[in-house]
């Protein structure tokens, strides 16, 4: 009996890219919601309905050697090290992220790789690729309510200028609509080594409505402004412990909040939808931290901060006695969607980008304020 498979980008809580305010889930659907869980079933959406005449309020952010008779004397050495990165304006700021929306419709609308490749990087990049690749390869031209939404208002988090050849990041909260509804995008931007482009690294969307905290600038270990590298927070114990979590591990140390709690339903969901695709076998779901996808923390102006998580979650299927499993259908992966496949082993991959809100004060929940989850790859070995 041949059985579905859908697999698709999944924002359980909207549809776009930003960071949001601390906001328990809700039950009302929204139209083109990104979805990247994989199941047999679309996975519920929880999300803040919202009026289309209301646009949510965007946070601001705030010589050579002298000769002798004798011999020339050595040289005085030259640094090496690159002089700081200068400080950017917000002004500047707000449209290198603009920039950034605008070249990525125009490569995704033409699947221009190369373009694409020139205004991403990391576990960004490397999503996009697959999707793009996927399309040139297998068709199936349809844009993502990512794709097709507009992105604006957009509020930046400027980099105080940086010490010598370290890399600087720029944090941008703006707004993404579509169908008359918005919600908060949170983008992180990253220049390496403190010079040449600004790319994309890292985007993720609240609900519909929500808001995120006032952001004031790059958490430091110590709490001052030097943002060396030494000195910044970059939360990788939070995204430790949730990676342990949404494994089924517990760690007492934290306290997730409902959204965290609601991320881990999910992948149980998705786990559980799976297993009739395998006619009788099992479905092993793993998930790991991206080798480069830490990133600053964000301190905010009630004193907590944001952290950013990217994460691969890979689902391994192993058939049933009948040692086949049979996929008709995947909306975000294109080899597997329009046709039958089989497969004695399937492997199917997203790449999970979240937002935490961390309190300062000890006992309070972390949770998950802004997320994405996109389909990375649908692979294996053939039947």
């Amino acid at each position: 009996m041949l059985r579905q498979i859908t697999v698709e980008h999944r924002t359980p809580k909207i549809a776009t890219a930003g960071v949001a305010v601390l906001a328990g889930p809700k039950k009302t659907p929204i139209p083109a919601t990104l979805l990247a869980g994989i199941a047999t079933l679309t996975l519920l959406a929880s999300t803040t309905a919202c009026s289309s005449d209301k646009k949510p309020n965007t946070p601001k952010i705030n010589q050579p050697a002298p000769k002798t008779a004798a011999a020339p004397l050595p040289a005085p050495q030259q640094s090496s090290a690159a002089p700081p990165a200068p400080p950017i304006s917000a002004a500047e700021g707000k449209g290198i992220s603009q920039r950034y929306f605008d070249l990525s419709k125009q490569a995704t609308s033409s699947h221009d790789v190369k373009a694409l490749e020139a205004i991403e990087t990391g576990a960004m990049l490397e999503v996009s690729k697959a999707r793009q690749e996927r399309i040139l390869k297998y068709g199936d031209n349809v844009a993502s309510s990512e794709e097709k939404a507009a992105n604006d208002d957009i509020q930046v988090v400027t980099p105080q200028g940086a010490p010598n050849a370290e890399d600087r990041w720029l944090l941008a909260v703006g707004r993404q609509s579509l169908s008359g509804k918005s919600r908060t995008s949170v983008g992180v931007l990253r220049q390496a080594q403190g010079s040449g482009p600004w790319k994309m690294a890292f985007l993720a969307y609240t609900g519909i409505d929500q808001k995120i905290p006032e952001v004031a600038q790059i958490a430091t270990l110590d709490g001052t402004a030097n943002i060396a590298e030494k000195n910044t927070d970059y939360g990788e114990d939070i995204c430790r412990n949730f990676t342990s979590y949404m494994n089924g591990e517990s760690n007492p140390s934290t306290s997730w909040g409902p959204r965290t709690k609601s991320a881990r339903q999910i992948a149980d969901q998705n786990k559980q939808g799976m297993v009739p695709l395998t006619a009788g076998g099992t479905v092993a779901a793993k998930t790991e931290p991206v080798a480069d996808g830490r990133m600053p923390a964000w301190k905010t102006t009630d004193g907590d901060k944001l952290v950013t998580c990217t994460t691969k979650t890979t689902s391994h299927l192993t058939p049933g006695p009948s040692g086949v499993i049979t996929v008709t259908r995947s909306e975000g992966l294109q080899n597997l969607n329009g046709k039958t496949t089989k497969w004695k082993t399937l492997d199917l991959t997203t790449v999970n980008m979240v937002v935490f809100k961390v309190p300062t004060t000890g006992g309070s929940p972390v949770d998950i304020v802004a997320e994405s989850y996109r389909a990375l790859s649908g692979d294996g070995i053939p039947a």
